[in-house]
């Protein structure tokens, strides 16, 4: 009996996870949708096109670019109150919107770490616009995943093996810690074979450069690069070059491998991501970039000029 005991001991603090996990993100959850004919968001019962929302502040929801909002949104709550949202910046790299409410939420707290793969997540969301929440258990399956929504490339997605409806999309994908380690944005053509989500720490990076900056902003150096091309150095290998300027102060030529930025080690396109919004972040005049020279088979440094004029994703500043 004591291994019969221990695994029910297992099942009903699992169950307990989940449980708390579902009862926490309802109170975070909204329904975001715009009205036929400008209808009013308290008289509305119809409307144009919906997502889901959770909240990252107490008066702030993320969801997802694809839903094209407008300046002024309706959102709904699970208790059915409904209330006016105002597009505060669009993040089309990532396919995240931010929206300031005339309500107050309990917002949902966004994690900085990617679960292991084979790990076990919770994700939920409004599906067509039904204001009852749907959830589902999920297993981290991959990373790394790249496709097109409405026309645009978003990269760097996370793979789930969990179920997801239409209209889920802009909801999160919860950790056993109970943290946002993802957003919904897509699925895989109505097959639900698979889930894709935008990472927890891009939205947390976006969403930390609108309350410094008033603006989301994702600084480019103009290259291509692809990941673990040689074992001799650990770094980027350059592919394409589409910025004149880094050649010209850097030197960096094709085939060169991409080494730190900003003293951060950049061994994958997440490393690099991340070391640009940083820079972005802590407002930072220039980048230093280390690099090895291919052809002369030496590790160079330079300074590039970052701007953050040229790389906006984002139109409103956070009130």
């Amino acid at each position: 009996m004591g291994d019969v005991d221990r695994d029910l001991d297992v099942v009903i603090a699992f169950n307990r996870w989940v449980s708390t996990t579902v009862s926490r993100v309802n109170e975070s959850l909204v329904l975001i949708y715009t009205t036929l004919d400008n209808t009013p968001c308290s008289e509305s019962q119809d409307f144009i096109r919906s997502a889901t929302g959770f909240a990252i502040d107490r008066d702030v929801v993320v969801t997802v670019a694809h839903l094209n909002p407008v300046e002024k949104l309706c959102l709904a709550d699970l208790s059915g109150r409904r209330f006016y949202g105002e597009v505060l910046a669009i993040d089309n790299r990532w396919d995240i919107a931010f929206i300031k409410t005339e309500e107050e939420l309990k917002p949902l707290s966004l994690s900085q770490n990617l679960p292991p793969i084979g790990s076990i997540v919770v994700v939920g969301g409004i599906p067509y616009g039904l204001l009852r929440s749907y959830y589902a258990l999920g297993i981290v399956s991959g990373y790394k995943v790249n496709t097109f929504i409405n026309g645009k490339r978003i990269e760097g997605l996370i793979m789930l093996s969990a179920p997801t409806t239409p209209g889920m999309s802009g909801g999160p994908v919860i950790d056993i810690h109970g943290d946002v380690v993802g957003m919904l944005v897509a699925n895989a053509m109505n097959l639900n074979e698979f889930t894709l989500a935008v990472p927890g720490k891009r939205i947390l990076y976006s969403y930390t450069m609108l309350k410094k900056l008033g603006k989301v902003v994702h600084p480019s150096l103009g290259l291509k690069v692809v990941e673990g091309l040689t074992k001799e150095v650990k770094g980027l290998t350059i592919s394409s070059i589409h910025n004149k300027l880094v050649i010209e102060l850097c030197g960096i030529d094709l085939g060169d491998i991409l080494i730190s930025v900003n003293g951060s080690d950049v061994e994958t396109l997440e490393d690099l991501w991340d070391a640009l919004d940083r820079a972005a972040i802590d407002c930072v005049d220039f980048l230093k970039i280390k690099f090895y020279d291919y052809s002369d088979k030496k590790v160079r440094e330079c300074v590039y000029p970052l701007s953050l004029e040229t790389t906006s994703y984002s139109t409103k500043p956070l009130l």
